[in-house]
């Protein structure tokens, strides 16, 4: 097997952190494994409007991709996972326009989105499973990858910031009474005080 079709099983609603980040379940489509993926709230809100069936009152960018390539004649045939690394997976949107398949690398939220607007297939690469398929029978591992996932995914987000974004951010923190947040935040600008 050199890959696997998924479904989306579901969506987290509740915030995995502070930052605002979900759950995207994808399943095996016998339900033999699940792919947890950490997305965004915009990600989150446009896949969770296409499960729903809900219509927004203006086009959200994933309406406006499907409407923009409906016009110009293509159809997204799949999306296909191929690769995942530090907790990042990298997905191609697989096109067709007229007898040409055009492949276009996509965020995997996106690419879901997407896939979802079009009724196509999700597909994933057999070694993107082996890295992180959990198996259905073991729910708890999934709650730990993901948890884990969220872990790397911050600590890469906040290596990026600023001196003046870590200010900004303490800011905002004390004045929402977040003080977990806000104690983070000050013992990182003191950490690069003292480098």
């Amino acid at each position: 097997m050199d890959r696997a079709r998924l479904k989306v099983f579901g969506l987290s609603y509740k915030s995995m952190s502070h930052t605002g980040a979900y759950a995207l379940i994808l399943a095996e489509e016998h339900d033999a494994f699940r792919v947890p993926i950490i997305i965004g709230i915009a990600e989150a809100q446009s896949i969770a409007i296409q499960l729903e069936n809900l219509h927004s009152q203006r086009p959200l960018t994933h309406d406006l991709i499907k409407s923009l390539t409906d016009r110009l004649g293509a159809t997204l045939e799949e999306v296909f996972i191929y690769y995942w690394e530090a907790g990042i997976f990298y997905s191609e949107l697989r096109f067709r326009h007229g007898e040409e398949l055009l492949k276009i690398d996509s965020r995997t939220s996106d690419a879901i989105a997407l896939a979802l607007r079009y009724d196509c297939p999700i597909y994933i690469a057999a070694k993107v499973i082996e890295q992180t398929a959990i198996p259905v029978a073991d729910t708890e591992v999934i709650k730990e990858h993901l948890e884990k996932v969220q872990a790397q995914i911050e600590k890469a987000k906040e290596a990026e910031l600023t001196e003046e974004d870590l200010k900004r951010l303490l800011a905002e923190a004390v004045k929402n009474e977040d003080y977990e947040s806000a104690s983070r935040y000050r013992d990182m600008l003191n950490a690069r005080k003292s480098e």
